[in-house]
């Protein structure tokens, strides 16, 4: 009797105990602080509640109380001092009240026991940051992008701020190494920032480093940002960079004294830098694989797909010239039932001066086979650019709504020598 009767009691205390574990495991997932009080008063061993409720203390409105919430944290570090979690909410909790050394000391845990968290990492520089001692913190920011380069931008950012000098962050919290890809985006932060003179010196390190060939997006904003401010040579060299570089290939069969890149469309433009790009316009469709002049090949189809009379420009290249001499343009072309008298045509201007005379090639309207078009100009004393693009101007004459197809394919320019640009340019004596 006495031997069952110590069995029902041990039984009795087990079930109490499971039970009384139970219920504190309820109250223990709440994130109310009577709630995780009555937790930790059923199971004063489980670490997770004073963690819990520390964390509660240091957040929640109403109830912040940051030194009762370092208390609890301190108290789930020693039930559990092998959870870097709980290391790093002391570390934050510390943060919080200025204490500097208990911060640090947690925080030395924290990466002792998960040296590999880039969230970690990111939590420690942000300390060293805020208790203004940046070599430690561009260590941390170091090794952060070593691990994750998602935090790039973020990191990009506070270290601007806190050394104010772009080249340090280049040198010190870059990852050395052949991989381009954290430069490449330290490069497209600074051209973002208007810091040209760092993105400059960045580039220059890749070029020199010849790494593997990249993504053109990452460098997309540096070139671009030339152009639009009309630095052409400074573009040239880059874009003359990526080829080198095996980033951007000419295709294989094109002419290389062609100025336009890509000007048999047999390859997918780029959309940026010194190949094509497209305007989204509605009512306007565009291909750029459609079938070519040769079996093999492939040209640009335009489709005027609901007869407007609107003026259209949906696919343009910029082209480096030289100023003060005489090009030629030519094309192939054909169409199918376009309908307007003001048929699509090639068209040259200089995007930086809207003064400048355009010059524009002939018109192609109803259904015709393949035939060439071209355009005779020259370059202004100060045009480096040009942009030659496919155009439909407004009609001003019925029928003036336009509908129908249009190819083109084979753009070719090339500038005239001197001694023939000068007899094509001189006046033709009247007889």
């Amino acid at each position: 009797m006495l031997f069952l009767l110590g069995i029902g009691v041990a039984a009795l205390l087990l079930a109490s105990q499971v039970v009384r574990i139970a219920v504190a495991a309820k109250w223990g997932e709440s994130l109310n602080s009577r709630s995780l009080q009555k937790a930790i008063a059923l199971d004063a061993a489980n670490p997770e509640y004073y963690y819990r409720l520390g964390l509660v203390y240091s957040y929640s409105l109403g109830e912040v109380n940051l030194p009762e919430a370092a208390r609890l944290l301190r108290k789930s570090t020693d039930l559990n001092p092998h959870k870097a979690l709980y290391w790093s909410a002391l570390a934050s909790a510390c943060d919080s009240m200025n204490d500097t050394t208990c911060a640090d000391r947690a925080l030395e845990r924290v990466l002792s026991l998960s040296p590999m968290t880039p969230r970690f990492h990111w939590i420690a520089a942000n300390h060293y940051v805020l208790t203004n001692r940046p070599e430690i913190a561009l260590s941390h920011f170091r090794r952060l992008l070593q691990l994750d380069w998602g935090y790039a931008r973020s990191t990009f950012r506070i270290c601007l701020r806190l050394v104010d000098d772009p080249v340090v962050i280049l040198d010190k919290v870059l990852a050395s190494g052949n991989d381009p890809d954290l430069k490449l985006r330290y490069l497209d932060f600074l051209s973002g920032e208007g810091k040209t003179d760092a993105a400059d010196r960045v580039w220059a390190e890749l070029v020199a480093a010849r790494p593997s060939p990249f993504a053109f997006s990452l460098v997309q904003t540096y070139l671009d940002r030339f152009l639009n401010l009309g630095q052409v040579q400074q573009a040239v060299k880059i874009w003359q960079d990526l080829e080198h570089l095996g980033v951007i290939r000419r295709p294989a069969a094109e002419d290389q004294d062609n100025l336009v890149f890509n000007g048999g469309f047999e390859q997918v433009p780029l959309n940026a830098g010194l190949d094509w790009r497209r305007r989204g316009l509605p009512y306007v469709s565009v291909d750029f694989a459609a079938a070519g002049v040769g079996p093999q090949s492939r040209s640009l189809r335009i489709d005027f797909t609901v007869r407007r009379n609107g003026a259209y420009e949906p696919v343009y290249q910029f082209v480096p010239v030289t100023p003060n001499r005489v090009y030629v343009l030519t094309a192939q072309v054909r169409s199918e039932e376009i309908t307007s008298d003001s048929g699509p045509r090639l068209r040259v201007l200089d995007p930086f001066c809207p003064t400048c005379p355009e010059s524009s090639s002939e018109m192609t309207v109803g259904t015709t086979p393949w035939h060439p078009v071209s355009l005779r100009f020259a370059t202004g004393p100060q045009t480096q650019l040009i942009q030659l693009s496919l155009w439909r101007p407004r009609s001003r004459t019925f029928p003036t709504e336009i509908s129908g197809t249009f190819w083109v394919d084979g753009v070719n320019l090339k500038e005239l020598p001197m001694a023939t640009a000068e007899n094509a340019t001189k006046p033709r004596a009247r007889t």
